[in-house]
């Protein structure tokens, strides 16, 4: 007797996922590829902000300090 896996995680109120697979090992490489999307949109994210406030945290504590 054969049996499928699914797994749904609800991240927000607009961005859930669903994995399924046939076995545990199945599972783990489908999430494993979640683990190198998370840490690319990470990296995209961090470098969105740096361009966007190329000050960083100094820069709006010093701007808070002035007023």
């Amino acid at each position: 007797m054969s049996s499928r896996i699914v797994l749904k995680v609800r991240l927000g109120p607009l961005v859930s996922f669903e994995v399924s697979g046939d076995n545990c090992n199945e599972l783990n490489e489908a999430l494993a590829g979640y683990e190198n999307l998370n840490v690319t949109l990470d990296d995209m994210c961090g470098d969105l902000a740096d361009r966007v406030y190329p000050e960083g945290e100094e820069g709006e504590i010093s701007d808070c300090e002035e007023k």
